[in-house]
């Protein structure tokens, strides 16, 4: 396997880790379990993010030492993927068909969604800090960024990763 050929494959399996760890977010979310689907939705997020920036070295649109200085790095991904947060404002929630105020990823807020906060004069479980609304927001940006990449790749026909969209 080539070096470009490893980053396709990068790309492939951390798209489909995304598609996956949305289909967990979901059960989870609809069984009310808030905090553990905003944590996943986040780390989903990373991984769109991971399999952008991947197919950008494939397609010569980055550089590998970018994906390698990117790659462990939870705020770097994250912001990487400030422009589907800006892009979830513009689509209407599946389930209600409104517009939902959109929550952007915070790395705070995602250890608050699996660890309890006692660095303070209270006690805070996950379940406390991470709120309904909190969750469905990510998870709406999570479903707008597959989507988008989906049209943009299937749809459209443009090439993986980010050159297609990020003009």
């Amino acid at each position: 396997m080539t070096e470009k050929q490893k980053f396709l494959q990068i790309y492939t399996a951390a798209h489909v880790n995304a598609q996956q760890l949305l289909s967990d977010v979901e059960v989870l979310f609809e069984r009310g379990r808030h905090a553990t689907a905003y944590f996943l939705a986040f780390t989903a997020l990373e991984e769109i993010s991971k399999s952008q920036l991947a197919a950008d070295v494939f397609t010569g649109f980055a550089a590998e030492e970018e994906f390698w200085a990117t790659f462990t790095k939870h705020e770097k991904k994250i912001r990487r993927m400030a422009w589907a947060s800006n892009e979830a404002w513009n689509y209407l929630d599946v389930e209600t068909e409104v517009y939902i105020e959109i929550h952007k990823p915070d790395f705070k807020r995602r250890m608050s969604a699996v660890y309890v906060e006692c660095d303070r004069p209270t006690v805070e479980s996950p379940d406390k800090v991470i709120t309904h609304e909190m969750a469905k927001s990510l998870i709406h940006t999570v479903r707008v960024a597959l989507h988008e990449i989906m049209l943009m790749t299937d749809y459209w026909g443009h090439q993986i990763g980010t050159k297609g969209f990020m003009k």
